[in-house]
């Protein structure tokens, strides 16, 4: 029997936070035994440039693959594709090692070892990424869960096994665990699920309205993760590999905020391909509109948290030496707010429409994403880290607005507008509490804060209840033999 969507959704979003746990304690451990130079180091040739090229090694294959109707079929060409494209990506930074080291402030003469790292990283990443999406489109929720936290748990058991054993961690240990975790998890992956992945391993080639639509999804969802990898990038040519350290360190604080997001991106587009009435999906109790609305709320939450809590949070995971980056981190959380209605507007508005009614907001997004680099580079330059925060939620707010204008159906806008006062005035409440009530310590108000929130949206019926009960019923209909 398979659960309910809001159960599915409860599931991921557990997953992604022992994902990001895991990722977060590994950082946190990392930051303390190396320097905040070789912590930039690791997160930029581990993280953020397979991140940055991730978009060329996949492409728009895990959107094509997440729709339910047709996705499946182009598995294998997906798979393939990703093979390829990493080989080339890593063939042109092995012959302009030099040029790219040198722009992006890496040691030249760590050069070989750093570029192994890059080349593992962006490889099993990539091949990980079209599994995810083929298991997003065939609805195995569970299973697609447990493969994308993977890779964080691996490196943080890692992490603490060599940690407990050898009592200290040095920088070449680390970047090797950082690499080999996605590699190491891939292969489990490959193992455990090899029946449900031969099955799809047919290559066929896209066709031209499947492949139109994962690019569209693909360029769609490219702003926030995008921006902030440019930015990443900006930041270590403009101001240095420590700011860039810096930088990870209060997106990796915020990337609490990040649950809703993924957790939204996650169920929308499977759920949507999948259904032909769009007012029952969206208004049926317990059904997506009411998850993204519930996903909406604890959104609010966090961007509540980090902006009385900035400094606490920073404190916390990084400890004193990152301070600095907790200065301007509520400017990007409230940016977040903005870009997550944009998100499932946008994403509804592709899964129900033709193409030719939502081909401007593709554009629009093109040029966005060419207008927000050059900002980010001269506001960077003018203001510091300052100016790569506010270019950052300033362009979330015009990309909410530039959505608005090209949308040709307001249904899933007005999702969010349903008992909206109630979310307010929840919000409020809690604010008030947090002002007024100080605690001997700040965790103590962030769990404070979430109970009176949690109890205030259902008690205002901003939230309906129906939504807990959904998360121990089931349904009639049978899920994938890996669920």
């Amino acid at each position: 029997m398979r659960r309910s969507l809001s159960f599915y959704t409860l599931f991921f979003v557990a997953s992604l936070a022992l994902m990001k746990l895991s990722g977060v304690l590994s950082k946190m451990i990392v930051a303390r035994f190396v320097t905040p130079y070789e912590y930039g180091i690791i997160t930029l040739v581990t993280i953020s440039l397979p991140s940055m090229f991730l978009y060329f090694t996949n492409f728009c294959f895990h959107e094509m693959l997440s729709n339910s109707k047709e996705g499946k079929n182009f598995f294998g060409f997906s798979i393939f594709y990703s093979a390829i494209a990493s080989i080339v990506v890593g063939l042109l930074v092995l012959f302009f090692h030099s040029s790219v080291f040198s722009f992006l402030n890496l040691p030249l003469d760590w050069w070989k070892i750093l570029f192994v790292a890059f080349f593992i990283s962006l490889f099993s990443i990539s091949i990980l990424n079209d599994v995810t999406g083929l298991f997003r489109g065939l609805k195995l929720y569970s299973s697609t869960s447990i493969i994308a936290s993977l890779p964080a748990l691996l490196k943080l058991s890692t992490v603490l096994a060599i940690l407990i054993s050898l009592k200290t961690l040095d920088f070449l240990t680390v970047l090797m665990i950082f690499s080999f975790s996605s590699l190491i998890a891939l292969v489990v992956v490959l193992v455990r699920y090899h029946r449900t992945i031969s099955a799809n391993l047919s290559i066929l080639s896209p066709n031209r309205d499947i492949l139109f639509f994962g690019t569209s999804i693909y360029i769609l969802g490219l702003f926030g993760g995008l921006s902030q990898t440019i930015s990443k990038i900006i930041v270590s040519h403009d101001l240095g590999i420590i700011w860039q350290g810096y930088f990870d360190a209060s997106l990796t604080v915020i990337s609490i905020l990040s649950f809703a997001f993924a957790s939204m991106s996650f169920i929308s587009i499977p759920e949507a391909t999948s259904s032909s009435n769009r007012e029952e999906l969206l208004y049926e109790t317990g059904r997506l509109g009411d998850v993204v609305r519930a996903l909406f709320a604890f959104l609010v939450l966090g961007v509540l948290l980090l902006c009385i809590y900035p400094y606490q949070f920073v404190g916390l995971l990084f400890g004193e030496d990152y301070a600095v980056s907790s200065r301007f981190l509520p400017v990007l959380a409230v940016g977040y707010i903005f870009l997550y209605v944009q998100q499932f507007l946008a994403y509804l508005n592709v899964s129900f429409q033709n193409p030719s009614e939502y081909r401007s907001l593709v554009v629009a997004t093109v040029i966005c994403l060419a207008a927000i680099t050059i900002l980010l580079h001269g506001f960077t330059m003018l203001a510091g880290i300052l100016g790569t925060y506010s270019v950052l939620s300033f362009f979330y707010f015009i990309y909410l607005l530039i959505t608005l204008k090209f949308s040709k159906d307001s249904t899933p806008i007005r999702v969010f507008l349903r008992k909206i006062h109630m979310l307010v005035v929840s919000t409020t409440i809690t604010a008030l509490f947090l002002y007024f009530i100080k605690f001997p310590n700040f965790l103590f108000g962030v769990v404070f804060a979430s109970i009176i929130f949690t109890t205030l949206v259902f008690a205002t019926g901003y939230l309906d209840r129906s939504l807990i009960r959904g998360i121990f019923s089931r349904e009639g209909e049978k899920e994938g033999e890996n669920n």
